[in-house]
C-alpha cells in the first residue's frame, strides 16, 4: 500500500460519518414533545461517554463484550447484555442510537485502558508479538501498538474521538503506518476505525501487567 494513498484517506473530512439514526430526548430542547434528531457532535459526544461510563458501571458486561470473538454469536449476546436493560443511562439522552459495534468495542476497550494506565507500572510498555500478516485493521492495530505502544497510548489519551485534535494526531502518526500495512493493496482507512481498533489493541496488550517491560528490555 503506497503511504501517500494513506495520508490522503487520513485527511478527510470528518463531517457526515456518525451514523443517521440517532434521537434526543424531548427534554434536551425544552419544546417539543417529540424526539429530536441529533447531529454529528452530539452523537460523537455521547460515545465518548459511552465508553468509560459501560466500563465503569457494566466492567463485567464490558470485558466480556470485549473477550468475545468479533462478528460471532458470543459477541453479539454480549452485546444485547450492554444496552438489554429498559433504560441505559450511558446513554445519557439519547432515547435511540444506530451504534456500530466496532465503535462500540472501541469506546468501551478506550475506558478499560485508561482505568488500566491508572495502575500501570511507570516506564513500562507491554510485551506483545507483531501478527505474522495483516489482514485486517485489528492485525494493523496490533503490529502498531507492539511496535510504538507509546505512540498508539498517546493517540488516545491526548485527543478526542470525531474531532480536529485526532485528525491532527493521525497526520502526524500517517507516516509511521507504513510497515504495518498490508502491501500490494489498497485500503480505505477512517480515522475513527483506526482509533477503535488502536483502543481494543492497547487493552488487550495491558490486560496482564505482569507481561510489561521497561522500553529496550528484550524477552
Amino acid at each position: 500500500m503506497k503511504l501517500r494513498l494513506v495520508i490522503a484517506l487520513l485527511a478527510a473530512s470528518l463531517c457526515g460519518s456518525a451514523p443517521a439514526l440517532a434521537q434526543l430526548s424531548p427534554s434536551t430542547s425544552g419544546f417539543s414533545t417529540a424526539p429530536t434528531s441529533a447531529n454529528d457532535e452530539e452523537y460523537f459526544y455521547m460515545l465518548r461517554q459511552l465508553g468509560p461510563c459501560l466500563a465503569s458501571n457494566k466492567r463485567d458486561r464490558a470485558i466480556a463484550f470485549l473477550d468475545a470473538p468479533i462478528d460471532s454469536p458470543q459477541e453479539a449476546a454480549a452485546f444485547d447484555a450492554l444496552f438489554g436493560d429498559t433504560t441505559n443511562r450511558c446513554m445519557q439522552n439519547f432515547v435511540s442510537a444506530t451504534l456500530v459495534r466496532a465503535w462500540v468495542r472501541g469506546v468501551v476497550a478506550e475506558g478499560l485502558f485508561k482505568d488500566t494506565m491508572r495502575d500501570w507500572p511507570e516506564s513500562t510498555v507491554p510485551a506483545i508479538e507483531e501478527p505474522e500478516s495483516i489482514a485486517s485493521i485489528h492485525d494493523f492495530a496490533r503490529c502498531y501498538v507492539a511496535r510504538d505502544f507509546a505512540a498508539a497510548r498517546g493517540l488516545i489519551e491526548e485527543t478526542r474521538l470525531g474531532d480536529k485534535s485526532e485528525l491532527a494526531r493521525m497526520r502526524e502518526l500517517a507516516p509511521t503506518f507504513g510497515p504495518c500495512m498490508p502491501q500490494g493493496s489498497q485500503i480505505a482507512l477512517k480515522p475513527i476505525n483506526i482509533r477503535m481498533a488502536l483502543a481494543e489493541a492497547l487493552y488487550h496488550a495491558t490486560r496482564n501487567p505482569g507481561a510489561a517491560r521497561l522500553p529496550g528490555q528484550s524477552d
